[in-house]
């Protein structure tokens, strides 16, 4: 059974810092990956504002656990979200300024974006589809003529919420050995235990899992989740 782990606006800031929470993960499960969706510039504080949280990241990069893509570049609504109104001038203005601080400050970022609230015009679909981007989203984007990956139920991948005994969304299905079981949360919510993404209801999930067969952690740009939609 493969895991996909996806997390939301990460940002070095306190706030949505959960470095520390994917080293908890690790001393109980060795071989985790995080997909970590970052947004450089929340509320206007640059990512190098936090050096400490910075030397995480790049630990965690080097140690093979963590793989980084774009999330906007300030995760603040306009009209229409971030990039929903955007035409594609404008909408390839940000992406590219986000990718920018990446480079500033020595994060490897890979080719791959997610717009906030997954809300994008067709002008934002253009810009990111000419930069050879992978499109991250919660649904299958049949206008996008690059890679995707889409958190949805499709073929072998069954997506979930990190929130073990509080199925507020109803009871999946229970995963079969040969199922890609895709996780998505976000990172201001990894470190409260009384919240449906909390560490401590995802450790739980993986204990009920590692029951029905062994566990391959794979980050949500491996080939064998983003293939299904070529």
């Amino acid at each position: 059974m493969k895991i996909c782990i996806d997390v939301d606006d990460y940002h070095t800031a306190p706030r949505w810092d959960c470095t520390d929470v994917f080293y908890q993960i690790l001393e109980r499960h060795t071989g985790a990956k995080f997909t970590v969706f970052f947004t450089p510039l929340m509320e206007g504080i640059l990512l190098t504002a936090h050096p400490e949280a910075l030397d995480r990241v790049h630990a965690l990069l080097r140690s093979g656990h963590l793989e980084v893509f774009g999330h906007g570049l300030t995760h603040k609504k306009f009209l229409n979200g971030e990039f929903g109104s955007l035409p594609k001038a404008f909408a390839g203005r940000r992406i590219d300024r986000a990718f920018a601080l990446f480079r500033e400050a020595s994060v490897d970022c890979g080719k791959g974006f997610k717009f906030p609230w997954n809300m994008y015009s067709r002008g934002a679909l253009r810009a990111l589809e000419e930069r050879g981007c992978m499109l991250f989203s919660n649904k299958v984007e049949r206008e996008y003529g690059g890679r995707q990956v889409a958190w949805v139920n499709h073929g072998k991948i069954m997506k979930r919420y990190i929130q073990i005994g509080d199925y507020r969304y109803g009871i999946p299905l229970p995963p079969g050995p040969s199922d890609i079981v895709y996780y998505h949360g976000h990172a201001q919510s990894m470190r409260s235990n009384g919240m449906r993404e909390s560490c401590a209801n995802l450790l739980k999930e993986l204990d009920v899992l590692k029951i029905r067969a062994e566990l391959e952690y794979v980050f949500c740009s491996d080939r064998s989740i983003f293939s299904e939609f070529e």
